[in-house]
Formats: structure tokens, sequence, C-alpha cells
């Protein structure tokens, strides 16, 4: 994989590269100086391999995490995240810029040199290399259980993110802390993803002691991976400790443009991604409810097309809100899945209706409501509270995978509102540029 290998070849300029705290050393120019540059690279190897090196790596790894799912300013036009094409792939955003391979998520009609979801799929390889190379180096200080507990639950995330977006046939390679030989990844399936994450979720738990919060990042991590496995109940056993207020978030800041909040940059500030409406027949009505939980102004203006009326998401309202990787509200959302799978409309209505009232909302009456029905009404409240989150691709294809439902009932679906069709491809592909690996086989699905 092209990513790997520069960590892999060049390994201290891509930390260099991509850690949160970059250090750069200023250049004096004069007659006399100009020729005296001094070497930026100032994160060595050697550097690393300390203690202070590994909060660098550590530091590194949550950036990369931030930057694959929320996105960033940096970049040429910024940097798209997981988070916001998956959301056209999904019925959370719809597309009002120019750039063809962000339509192509629009439409998933995705081919697999999309430069956006490569720029992903590294970011996210990049994050998980970074954490296990943090875990790796603890070894030579006698660890850090809870450095090692975050780190577990970053590369469990990573997995967690591939196996709902993407296709199966992700290969997960090694890049070893010690320089050695990239260690090529066999793909895997969708089930072996969740499987993974799962492990490294429980070594998470384990360590995490007793840190309460990096013990529930853990656990919702594990509870989020045993949804996609369809062990509903289990999932809900795994989170009934987690606190309705807890809450874990991926930071962003205004310290540099790698750190801004890409999500607020690719709508506020750029308007390609417009908060949809009834997208494709399917979608819910995120504007029409006018729900607190999905903010949003516009309408009165277009889009970078210069053609789509723009309607802007207000969930993210500057380039320093962070976004929620893990919460006591997801927790509860489980548990009202395993109700609702159990046609428990009762237990289902309960749970929707004590996170409603947190929040000021009216009561739902889902009385008389069972089966799919029950099931819709249970993932349009989780779609409300998790929006633009990075859950709702994974959530339908939940519906498709565990639940049966067919894909023309969930997903947009029909003629696309730019002309031509919604695509039936319901997933992320692995890139071609994982064809450096011996072992890349495209798509297993």
């Amino acid at each position: 994989m092209r990513t790997l290998l520069k960590i892999k070849n060049n390994y201290s300029r891509l930390i260099f590269n991509v850690v949160v705290l970059v250090v750069l050393t200023s250049l004096s120019i004069s007659c006399d100086s100009v020729v005296e540059v001094t070497d930026p690279d100032i994160v060595t190897p050697e550097s690393l391999n300390s203690e202070a090196g590994i909060q660098t790596l550590r530091a590194g790894s949550l950036g990369d995490l931030a930057v694959a799912m929320s996105g960033s300013a940096a970049g040429h036009g910024a940097t798209t995240g997981l988070i916001v094409m998956s959301g056209l792939m999904a019925d959370e955003y719809s597309y009002s810029g120019t750039f063809p391979t962000r339509r192509e998520a629009d439409t998933r009609n995705l081919q697999d040199i999309n430069g956006d979801i490569n720029t992903i799929y590294g970011n996210l390889h990049r994050s998980r290399t970074g954490a296990e190379t943090t875990i790796d180096l603890l070894a030579n200080f006698g660890g850090n259980p809870e450095v090692e507990s975050e780190m577990q639950s970053i590369v469990g995330y990573a997995y967690v993110m591939f196996a709902e977006t993407f296709c199966g046939g992700v290969p997960f390679s090694k890049a070893p802390a010690d320089g050695g030989e990239l260690i090529y990844g066999e793909p895997l399936t969708t089930e072996q993803m969740f499987n993974a994450a799962v492990e490294w979720f429980d070594q998470a738990i384990t360590n995490a002691g007793s840190n309460d919060k990096l013990a529930n990042l853990g656990r919702l991590g594990k509870a989020r991976s045993l949804l996609g496995l369809g062990q509903i109940d289990a999932a809900a056993g795994e989170v009934a400790a987690v606190p309705s207020d807890f809450v874990y978030n991926i930071e962003q800041s205004d310290n540099s443009r790698r750190q801004e909040n890409g999500i607020y940059i690719m709508t506020t500030v750029r308007r390609q991604f417009s908060i949809a409406d009834g997208k494709g027949g399917n979608g819910l009505m995120y504007r029409s409810a006018m729900d607190p939980r999905t903010p949003w102004d516009g309408g009165t203006e277009f889009g970078q097309d210069d053609i789509t009326l723009y309607y802007n998401q207000l969930k993210f309202n500057s380039s320093s809100v962070p976004v929620a990787l893990a919460s006591g509200i997801e927790a509860r959302l489980i548990e009202a899945e395993a109700a609702a799978s159990a046609d428990d409309a009762q237990t289902v209505e309960n749970i929707h209706n004590e996170l409603r009232a947190a929040m000021g909302l009216s009561e739902l009456d889902l009385s008389g409501i069972s089966g799919e029905d029950l099931l819709l009404a249970h993932f349009s409240e989780r779609a409300f509270w998790l929006f633009s989150t990075g859950h709702r691709l994974g959530d339908l294809r939940r519906l498709v995978d565990v639940y049966d439902m067919m894909p023309s009932s969930v997903f947009p679906w029909g003629p696309y509102f730019k002309g031509g069709e919604y695509n039936p491809n319901l997933k992320f592909l692995v890139p071609q540029s994982e064809s450096n690996n011996p072992n890349y086989v495209g798509c297993l699905d």
C-alpha cells in the first residue's frame, strides 16, 4: 500500500508530517545565512523511541484519526473526511460542489481511483499504524496501560470504520516500530474486520483498569462492532454500565489548518455538502423536521456549484467544535436497538423519551408499532441523535445486512437530482493504491 510504504521507507518524515505537534525550524534569509539550512526533520526515529516520543506518536495517531473522520482545512480545496463522504453515500448530505470524486459518493457510483476515498483510506491506516507503533514502543519503557488502552481503542475504531463503510477486502499491513520490512496484510472480510475490532477493544477495556473514560470508550467500540456482527443483545449488555453523559471527543482546534473541523470547512465555509431532506425518496427529513438535533439555515443562495440551493448544517458551527467518537447517548441507542429487534415497543419508547426529555423534545408514541416499522422508527431517532458523526452509512448497511431489508427501501434510490440514477453500490471501494500490496484483491464482496 502506498501509504504504508511511506511509513516504511521514510518513517521519520511521515511522522513529522502527520503529528499534531509540528515544529518547523525558521530559516534566516540573509547573504551570510542563506546556505545555512537547518534540517527541519527534527522528529527523528531516535527521538521517537523515548517516553516523549511516544506522546508525539500518540498525538499523531489522534490527529490522523481526526483528519480521517472529520477532514480538515488543509490541502488543496481542503480535505474531506469519512463523515461527510459517508453522509453523501447515505442520506445526510447532498453534494452542492463540482468535484467529480465527491459527486461519485453522492450517487454511490464510485471508482477505485477516487482521490477523496483514497485519502480517507490512507489517513485511517496512518492513525491505526501510529497507534500500533505507540503500543509497540511502550514495551521498551515498562508499558503504560492507560495510553495502551486509548491506542488500542483507536486501532479498534479504525477496524470498525473500515468494516462499516468499505467493502470487504481491506488489508491491514504493519510497519514495525524498529523500521524493519513492511509486513503486508491479508484482505479481511467485513466479518473479520468486526471480529478484529472486538479483540482490540477487549484489550483496551482490560488495560483501562479503573479509568472509566477509557473503559467506556472501549465498551462502546466493542458494542458497535457487535452490532455489525448482528450480536445485538450482546452489544446492549456491553454498554449497560456506560452513563448517558459520557462522551469521548475527536478534538478539533484553530491552532492549525490541519486541526480545524473539516465538516465545518466543507459545509459552512465551502458550501459543498448541503444538509439533505428526503434524499432519494427514502432519506430522512433532516430539514423539514425542524429538529434541534439537526440545526440548519440557508436555502437562499447556491452552493459552490452555483446550481444547487445550499442548506447549511449548524451542528458544527465553528472550526474548533469537537466531534463525538463515542457517547452515552449512543449507549442508550444501542439498548433501544436491542429492544426494537426483540419487538419490545414499550422499552424502545421509554429509552427514546428519556433521551428526548433531556433535550426538551416532545414524547414519541410507538404504541401499535412492531416489526420493521419499529426498527425504522428507532433508526430514524438514532439518525437524528448521531447526525454527521460517521454512523449513518453503517446503520443503513446494518438494516440490509443484519435485518434483511431491501437496499431500495432504506437507501436513497431512483433518479438522482442532478441527472442519472443512484447506484446500487452501498460501500466505499478498496482503492487501487492498495495494489502495491501483493495480497491486494480489490473488493471481496
